[in-house]
């Protein structure tokens, strides 16, 4: 299982933006689940600003065979002109879970 999993992280600017991307990449089965964490507030520095916002926090589970492609949609339709992706590898868990996101992802 070693790499074999990931979870991807980004944000959103508004729910409706996250739910669109959420319902692609599950579509597209290039994640198996997206969990959205509505109404977090980020700090952040931007243009030589802090700017303050309420964001939607996307947890994209996803398949390393899947990554890349995961990748270029959630920044290809992202309204943000430099998108949140961070890759984090998932390095143990329930095998069962597992094996069903190698069903879905297929």
């Amino acid at each position: 299982m070693e790499n074999t999993y990931k979870l991807v992280l980004s944000t959103c600017d508004s729910i409706e933006e996250a739910r669109h991307l959420a319902r692609e990449l599950v579509e597209q089965k290039l994640a198996a689940c997206v969990n959205l964490i509505p109404n977090i507030e980020s700090f952040y520095s931007w243009q030589g600003q802090v700017e303050q916002s309420n964001e939607t926090k996307l947890l994209i589970k996803t398949h390393i065979d899947k990554l890349q492609n995961t990748i270029d949609v959630l920044c290809e339709l992202h309204s943000y002109e430099v998108p949140e992706v961070q890759v984090l590898d998932i390095t143990g868990g329930n095998p069962d879970y597992f094996k069903w996101m190698d069903e879905v992802l297929r």
